[in-house]
This record gives structure tokens, sequence and C-alpha cells, in this order.
């Protein structure tokens, strides 16, 4: 039995989300880099590698968002949803490689001594391009959340922490003027250098966690809950070795369903069926639900495994 919901498609939010990422981010690498070319400083030079590896990491989220939808194949029978993953990881791996980037240059300013000029124009530049990227961060994790799309989402959050990091800098360049001490403007870039790490590194777990298949307990309990609202409907049924798996938008389900012996065909297709569906609207995404059908008489024995079985009972 499977239970499969419509092939999912590309939306245009989705498709216009990414887009406006991409032309957007481009203007604001170009301000950024001129910010810090007139100013010399080591904050808003954090701030403009942290916008070159995002739009390194933006052009691998544009492709593998388009790349994700793409139909199952001969090579790939679930699809291609888990390149959303790798898109996290690869982005979290570069936001890692841009915050050591960050954390090296600041401490060689503080050995060799900070030299700044022009805070005033730094500091607005960096304010503006702030302000925009806080927006647009903010609109791409809504349109993420909204469509249930990683590869947007995660870039939104990366956004985000760009729009945090250029906050920082207009902070540490104002501290830096109104007291006077330029050595304040590398003692903040190791700050949010540290801050960009540790974005970059719950963007890797959250990749590591998706491609080892690591079951959500919301998501679980969901299903779970379900299946034993049926079985007290049904009381002759039984259910058991419930499994779940995420890749990308898409959940993957399958248990097992146990019948009285010599229950036709026909009806134990309906009853797995409704409870397939059931789990689908329960779970409030794109799922693909299987069941197998089982008799109740088990000869090896083990007739009594019920969905409250421990991992390794159900495994067997």
């Amino acid at each position: 039995m499977r239970q499969m919901q419509a092939v999912l498609q590309l939306s245009n939010r989705e498709r216009r989300a990414m887009n406006l990422s991409l032309g957007i981010g481009l203007i604001m690498l170009g301000i950024k880099w001129y910010a810090y070319l007139r100013t010399g400083s080591m904050v808003i030079l954090s701030d403009a590698l942290e916008s070159v590896v995002h739009q390194l990491a933006v052009g691998f989220a544009w492709w593998s968002l388009r790349w994700s939808y793409r139909p199952p194949d001969d090579n790939h029978t679930y699809g291609h949803d888990k390149i959303a993953y790798f898109s996290a990881g690869f982005e979290g791996g570069l936001i890692g490689l841009a915050a050591l980037l960050i954390l090296y240059a600041a401490i060689e300013r503080l050995v060799m001594g900070a030299e700044v000029e022009q805070l005033g124009l730094g500091t607005v530049l960096t304010a503006g391009a702030g302000a925009v990227n806080a927006l647009l961060g903010w609109y791409l994790v809504h349109v993420g959340k909204a469509e249930r799309s990683l590869v947007v989402e995660a870039n939104g959050r990366h956004i985000l922490t760009d729009a945090w990091t250029s906050a920082g800098a207009v902070l540490g360049l104002s501290a830096a003027m109104v007291t006077g001490w330029m050595v304040l403007d590398p003692i903040f870039a190791l700050l949010f250098g540290a801050n960009i790490l540790l974005e970059g590194f719950r963007l890797v777990r959250r990749a590591v966690f998706g491609l080892m298949d690591t079951a959500d307990p919301t998501m679980i309990e969901r299903a779970r809950t379900v299946l034993e609202t049926f079985r007290h409907e049904h009381p002759t049924l039984s259910f058991h070795r419930l499994r779940m798996r995420e890749s990308g938008q898409r959940m993957y389900v399958d248990f097992h369903v146990q019948f009285p012996d010599g229950t036709p065909i026909e009806e134990a297709h309906r009853l797995a069926s409704e409870a397939e569906q059931r789990v689908a609207q329960a779970l409030d995404r794109p799922s693909d639900v299987t069941s197998h059908l089982e008799s109740s008489y088990h000869p090896d024995g083990h007739d009594d495994i019920t969905l409250n079985a421990s991992p390794s009972e159900r495994a067997r």
C-alpha cells in the first residue's frame, strides 16, 4: 500500500525569493567592499568577506533549489530532494571558512596595530547594507517556512547572520569614533567572527541530521497518535514498525498493519489506505506514506509487536 501526495513543483514565491537573494546580494557585496576600501576597517572587512562567501553559497542554493524539484529517475528513485541538505551544509561550511578568515584578519590587526579612516562613511554604508539584508533575510525565512523549503530558509538565515554582522560592524565603528580607541575595531571583528562560526556550525549540523535521516520527534508523535486513534476505532487491527525519514520537503513514512486471519483483501486494502491518508493529513506536509499488510499470525512467534515497542524490538 502507498499513499503519496501530489508531485512537488517549484513555486513562484521560491523562485522569486532566490532571484531577489542573488541580485540584492551582489549589490550589497559591492557596497561593503567599497566601504572597506575607503575605511580599512577590520569590522567592515569581516562583513565583506562574509558576503563573498554568502554569494557563493547563494549561487549554489539557487541551483540546488531547482535541482531538488526534478522528478525521480532511474538513478534517483526517491527524487532529488536531499540536495537541499548538501546546499545547507555547503553554505554552513563556507560561513565557517569566512569566520576563520575574519578571525585571522582581526588577530593580525590586533598584533600589527589598528589603522582606520573615514569611519563616518563606512558606518553609513554598512548600516544601509545591513538594513537591506535584514529585510531580505526576514522575507526569505518567511517564504522558506511557508513553502517548507530548507534551501530558501537556510539562505534567509544566512542573510540574517549577515545583517547581524553589519549591525555589529556599525556598533564597533560607532564605539571607535566615540572613544577614539581604534583597537575596538578588530576586537568587535573577533566577536562577530565567532558568532558567524557558530551559525555555520548550526547549518552544517542541520544538514548532517538530514543526510543521516534523523527523525523528527514531533512528526513521529503525530503519526503515532493518528495510528493509535485508528486502532481504537478498529480494535481488531494493530500497527508496528513505524518508521519515518525526511528528505528535503517530503516526509517518508512506513508502518505494518496486522489484520485478523481471514480478513478480505478488499477490506484490508480500504482500512490501510484510510490509515495512510490520516497519517499524511496529520503531518501536514508533502508525504509518501506506505503500509505493509500482514496477518495477525506470525510463524516466528513475534505476533505481539505493537506500535509502542522499543526500536530494537521493532527492528526484528
